[in-house]
C-alpha cells in the first residue's frame, strides 16, 4: 500500500499473491461512450488488480472497465503507468482462477431437429 506521502508501493512489497500469465482482455474508460473498447494483454492477475500492456495510454486515477473472460466487466482504477504498461486496482475482489478456465463450447443439442429417418426420402429416389 502507498504510505501517507503518496509514494507508490515497491514491486516486492505486494500484499496479495499474483499469478503470472498472458491473457487477453479489454479496457475502456468508465462512462466513455465515444471511444471503443481497446484490447489489453494481461501479464499478471490477482484478486484485487492486474498489470497489463496497452497501446492506449491512460492517465493515473482514471476509472476503467476491464473485460475479463470467465468473469465479465470489472470496474477499476489506474494506479500506475510506465512504458506501455499499467497497474489497475479493482473496486471489488474477483476470483482470478475463473479467468484461467478454458473456454468450452456449449452443447447445441437444443438446436438439433429430431427427424424420423423412416419418413425422410430424397426427391426422385424410388424405394421399392
Amino acid at each position: 500500500m502507498a504510505d501517507i506521502a503518496g509514494e507508490a508501493p515497491q514491486p516486492g512489497n505486494r500484499a496479495r499473491k499474483r499469478d503470472s500469465l498472458l491473457l487477453m482482455g479489454t479496457i475502456k474508460a468508465a462512462g466513455d461512450y465515444a471511444r471503443e473498447t481497446q484490447p489489453i494483454r494481461i501479464r499478471n492477475l490477482s484478486s484485487t488488480g492486474l498489470m497489463a500492456d496497452s497501446k492506449v495510454e491512460y492517465d493515473l486515477g482514471v476509472h476503467v472497465e476491464i473485460g475479463l473472460r470467465g468473469i465479465g466487466l470489472v470496474p477499476g482504477e489506474i494506479v500506475w503507468v510506465r512504458d506501455g504498461r499499467m497497474g489497475i486496482t479493482f473496486r471489488e475482489t474477483i476470483d482470478p482462477k475463473r479467468a484461467r478456465l478454458p473456454v468450452t463450447a456449449q452443447s447445441n443439442e437444443h438446436l438439433r431437429k429430431v427427424i424420423d429417418i423412416g419418413r425422410v426420402r430424397r426427391p426422385g429416389l424410388r424405394i421399392d
